[in-house]
C-alpha cells in the first residue's frame, strides 16, 4: 500500500481487512459475480484461468505464481464478458485477499491503486489476447515446447524437471492427449527431453 501512497492511518485500517486463505491442489473458483474475493496475492502455489470451449476442451490464458495478483477476483470487471473463465489453483497455494468493497475504496481515494488496478487489467488482457493468438497461427509443436519453457521458468528452484502428465498439457492447451503425446516423444527423438511417468525432465 506504500507504493499506492495511502496514509498511515488508511492503511492501518485496510491491513486489518487483508486475510489469509490456502486452497487445495484442483480446487477451482468461478469468475462469477457471486464467486469475487477480492484482490488476490500469490504468497505462493499457482492458479491457472481458462475457458472451456464448445467442444469441452480447456484453452488455458495463464497462469499465475508467486507474487502474482489475480486481477480477475479484483471487482468483477469481467462480469459482463460471455463466457466463463475458470480458476483453478494447479498446487497447493496460499494467497493473500484484499476484500472487493475494500480494493475499491482504495481505488476511488487514491489514484496510484485506481492505475495498479487499470494496469493489471491490461496486463492480464495481454495474456489472454497472446494465448488465443497462440492458438490461432501457432503450430501444436511450438505451443508445446513454449508452455514448457514457461513452465520450467516458474518451477522455483527445479530448472530442469517437471512433474506434469501428458493430459495436464493437453488441457492447458486445449489439445488432444494423443496430439501431445506425439510432439512430446518428438521432443525426446530431438534429445531435447526425457519422458518418464508424469515427469519431464530436460537435458542441456
Amino acid at each position: 500500500m506504500e507504493k499506492w501512497e495511502v496514509s498511515k492511518e488508511d492503511r492501518e485500517i485496510y491491513c486489518k481487512r487483508v486475510y489469509s486463505k490456502s486452497f487445495a491442489k484442483g480446487q477451482r473458483i468461478a469468475s462469477g459475480e457471486d464467486e469475487c474475493r477480492g484482490l488476490v496475492l500469490i504468497e505462493y502455489g499457482a492458479l491457472r484461468a481458462y475457458i472451456i470451449s464448445s467442444y469441452a476442451k480447456e484453452i488455458n490464458l495463464f497462469t499465475l505464481h508467486k507474487g502474482d495478483y489475480c486481477i480477475l477476483s479484483a471487482s468483477c470487471i469481467f462480469k459482463n464478458i460471455t463466457f466463463e473463465v475458470n480458476l483453478e489453483f494447479v498446487e497447493t497455494s496460499s494467497v493473500w485477499i484484499l476484500p472487493s468493497k475494500v480494493f475499491d475504496q482504495l481505488s476511488l481515494k487514491y489514484p496510484k491503486a485506481k492505475q495498479f488496478h487499470l494496469d493489471l487489467v491490461s496486463q492480464r488482457l495481454s495474456k489472454v489476447v497472446d494465448s488465443l493468438s497462440s492458438l490461432a497461427f501457432e503450430s501444436l509443436n511450438q505451443r508445446v515446447f513454449n508452455f514448457l519453457l514457461d513452465a520450467l521458468k516458474a518451477n522455483g528452484d527445479n530448472k530442469k524437471r517437471l512433474y506434469i502428465t501428458h493430459g495436464e498439457i493437453a488441457n492447458a492447451l486445449g489439445s488432444a492427449r494423443e496430439a501431445v503425446s506425439r510432439v512430446l516423444k518428438d521432443l525426446e527423438k530431438q534429445n531435447k527431453i526425457i519422458l518418464k511417468r508424469g515427469i519431464i525432465e530436460f537435458l542441456d
